[in-house]
């Protein structure tokens, strides 16, 4: 099951549970950040009202995030591919 937790500013708990939905994951990049964007295919639901959530790091951060876990599944043997 698929779902995003984050805190705001102000403290606030904001949650996005996509429970059995389908969902569509796409990522893009540019020179300076990567977008994540989930969101849960809703057809009953008025478009403004669809559960989603984008994610914008920078791009330098998202890479060594990568690295770091390919690091670790080789360290453990397992390769990138789950």
């Amino acid at each position: 099951m698929a779902y995003a937790i984050i805190r705001g500013d102000n403290g606030r708990r904001h949650e996005v549970a996509f429970d059995e939905s389908e969902i569509k994951v796409s990522l893009h990049a540019s020179n300076e950040t990567v977008e994540l964007a989930i969101e849960a295919d809703d057809p009953d639901r008025p478009h403004e009202k669809r559960r989603f959530v984008l994610v914008n790091v920078p791009r330098h951060l998202f890479s060594k995030a990568m690295a770091d876990l390919a690091r670790q599944d080789r360290k453990r043997g397992q390769g990138i591919n789950r």
